[in-house]
C-alpha cells in the first residue's frame, strides 16, 4: 500500500498567531491528505532529519496476518513537523532566560483509505495547562531548567547541543535522553517539540498515522 502524502508545493502551513498571542498547534507543516502525488512529502519530511539526531529514538514493531504497525518514542519523525523556516537556531539565539507560556499534548491523526481520494485529518488537544510556570535559562551551552507545574517534565542544570540548528539535544531536559524540536517564531516565541509516532496498515485497505506531540511555549524575559 502506497502512504498518500504529496509534493513540498502542497505543504500546508497552519495560522500562526498573533504578534501577542500563539495557540498550542500553530507553526505546524502537514502534507495534504490526497493521493495525487505520491510519496514526495513525506519524503521531505523524513529526509531532512539528521540520524544523529534520532540516537535517543526507541521503536517497537508489531504484526498481524493483515496488518503492520509502528510505535516510536523521542523520535524527530511524525506526519506532522515544526515549521522549518522557524529554525536554523544558534547558542546565540537561545542565549537568556525565557518564561513558559503554553504547555500541553495534542495529536494529529491522519487516516487514507485505498478507496478515498482524499484522507481526513484530526487535531485533538489531549491536555493544555492553563497555567503553567517555569523558566529555561541558556548560557554557554548550558541550560538550567525550572518547571514547577508541568506534568512529567523534570527540573535541573545540564549541557545542551544544537543538531543542524534544528534539534535541542539535552539529557537534563526530560527523564532520559532526547532530541527535541526547536524554533523561535518571529514574534519571539520559542517552541520545544518532543514527538511521539504510531502507525497502522492495513495493505489495500487504510493507513492510520498518529504523531502526538507535547509543546512547551516560552518568552524571553
Amino acid at each position: 500500500m502506497k502512504l498518500f502524502v504529496i509534493t513540498l508545493v502542497g505543504l500546508l502551513l497552519t495560522l500562526n498567531g498573533s504578534a501577542q498571542s500563539i495557540q498550542l498547534t500553530d507553526h505546524l507543516i502537514n502534507p495534504r491528505l490526497d493521493s495525487l502525488n505520491g510519496n514526495n512529502d513525506l519524503k521531505f519530511l523524513t529526509d531532512k532529519n539528521p540520524a544523529k539526531a534520532n540516537k535517543y529514538q526507541f521503536c517497537t514493531y508489531t504484526q498481524t496476518d493483515s496488518t503492520r504497525g509502528r510505535f516510536c518514542l523521542n523520535t524527530t519523525y511524525g506526519h506532522v513537523q515544526l515549521d522549518t523556516s522557524l529554525q536554523a537556531i544558534t547558542p546565540e539565539k537561545l542565549s537568556g532566560e525565557w518564561k513558559v507560556v503554553a504547555f500541553g499534548t495534542f495529536e494529529v491523526k491522519d487516516s487514507m483509505s485505498s478507496t478515498a481520494p482524499v484522507g481526513d485529518r484530526q487535531t485533538t488537544i489531549l491536555n493544555e495547562n492553563k497555567n503553567p510556570t517555569g523558566s529555561i535559562k541558556f548560557e554557554d551551552k548550558k541550560m538550567q531548567i525550572d518547571f514547577r507545574n508541568l506534568d512529567d517534565m523534570s527540573s535541573g542544570k545540564g549541557s545542551y547541543t544544537i543538531i543542524d540548528g534544528k534539534y535541542l539535544a539535552a539529557k537534563a531536559f526530560l527523564k532520559g535522553s532526547t532530541s527535541t524540536a526547536i524554533g523561535i517564531t518571529n514574534d519571539g516565541f520559542l517552541i520545544l517539540d518532543d514527538h511521539t509516532y504510531r502507525t497502522l496498515a492495513k495493505k489495500d485497505a487504510y493507513l492510520v498515522i498518529r504523531t502526538t506531540i507535547r509543546r512547551v511555549i516560552l518568552k524571553k524575559v
